[in-house]
């Protein structure tokens, strides 16, 4: 019998598995819509190594679905902070459009026309007579037109408009135009935008962020940006009383198709519907209002409501093609402002709640977000929208 010999034992050499290597950067901004893209461009241009993950592609959400109106003296009545923030907006789109064109080559039907904001019914020329008279004496630009010089702007203007105001400051944009720019500057600057990421939640040391947990790994940055429209609220590791508290609010939209020569010069606006000419011949058609939460289905009821809008407006837009309908979902505050500004959890920030303004809005809110950032600053007219007024009020702070 053959002594027994202990064999040595073969082994592969052990290695302890560490997982992906987490990516780095100086600021994370979750959303590639055109608020995400503003912001990640000024802090591009800052200096900062930026990254936007965007879960869909990149600006096909509300911000596709605009119809791109820079309107801030036709949607509101009174100068509250949330007008200021908006007339701002509108005082810098122009340069804003002009050196984003410069910068990327890429062109951009901006429409500087104005807008007419006409009334169709005896209660509906009280309502602007009043509006007119208020706005004149708040130094508002704006011009009262009878009915024969409305006509004369717009000859395709329905026979039962009784007045109307023009708004000459009030100007459109070709969003879908801006959002494509404005990722191809991010990029041309350094910036990255990741497209199919989506962001699990925060990760936290103690109370403050170093990242965000991904489906493509970990993203190490000690400043995070939320701008992930009218899911902004739902993001996790975020306490409670820090979340965003916005909903979405569906608008359903369609164009229609006008030939070479669009039937306006002007945007038509009034608060139940509003035409917007576009160069290239379609007549966008928008857009509704709706509490459906995140279904963002075209309905047949929402497509009824702005044919008759438009025929109430226009009658002979009877005859034209309808080329497309969709929708977005608006991010609305709970108080119908926007959310902007630091958290309260440290380095992490907020750029939501925008509503039917997010396309105005997009480029000073880049400015507002990167100054809060990169100098922990607060400007006078960002302090309104603050995220802690929602908070709630600490019992040492009630007394």
């Amino acid at each position: 019998m053959r002594p027994f010999r202990k064999e040595a034992a073969f082994c592969l050499p052990v290695r302890k598995w560490r997982g992906p290597v987490a990516q780095r950067s100086d600021i994370v901004v979750i959303g590639g819509g055109i608020i995400g893209l503003a912001v990640a461009r000024k802090l591009c241009l800052a200096g900062c190594a930026v990254t936007v993950l965007e879960q869909h592609r990149t600006g096909r959400g509300a911000s596709w679905a605009a119809a791109g109106m820079l309107a801030p003296h036709c949607e509101f009545d009174e100068p509250d902070p949330y007008f200021i923030l908006c007339r701002t907006g509108l005082e810098r789109y122009a340069g804003f459009i002009e050196t984003l064109k410069e910068e990327t080559g890429c062109p951009i039907d901006y429409n500087a026309t104005g807008m007419i904001y006409p009334a169709l019914s005896d209660r509906r020329q009280a309502k602007l007579e009043t509006r007119y008279e208020r706005h004149r004496r708040e130094g508002v630009p704006v011009e009262r037109l009878t009915v024969r010089e409305a006509r004369r702007l717009e000859p395709d203007l329905s026979n039962q408009v009784r007045m109307a105001l023009r708004y000459p400051d009030d100007h459109q944009v070709e969003n879908r135009d801006v959002v494509t720019a404005l990722a191809k500057s991010v990029r041309l600057h350094g910036g990255k935008v990741r497209e199919g990421v989506t962001v699990r939640s925060i990760v936290l040391d103690g109370p403050r962020v170093t990242g965000v947990d991904t489906t493509d790994g970990l993203w190490n940055a000690p400043k995070v940006v939320i701008a992930m429209g009218c899911r902004s609220r739902y993001l996790d590791g975020v306490s409670p009383a820090h979340q965003v508290p916005v909903r979405p609010v569906r608008g359903q939209i369609l164009a229609l198709r006008t030939g070479a020569v669009p039937p306006f010069r002007h945007t038509i606006f009034t608060h139940e519907v509003y035409l917007v000419p576009r160069s290239d011949g379609r007549l966008i058609v928008g857009a509704t209002i709706e509490e459906a939460g995140f279904r963002d289905e075209v309905t047949l009821g929402g497509v009824l409501q702005l044919f008759r809008g438009a025929l109430g407006l226009a009658p002979g837009l009877a005859s034209c093609p309808l080329e497309s309908t969709w929708s977005g979902l608006r991010p609305v505050a709970r108080d119908g402002w926007p959310v902007l500004g630091a958290t309260g959890t440290p380095g992490l920030f907020a750029a939501s709640g925008h509503g039917r303004n997010g396309i105005l809005l997009a480029p000073l809110t880049g400015d507002l977000i990167a100054e809060a950032i990169l100098n922990d600053r607060v400007p006078a007219i960002m302090q309104p929208f603050l995220p802690d007024r929602f908070y709630p009020i600490e019992p040492e702070e009630a007394n």
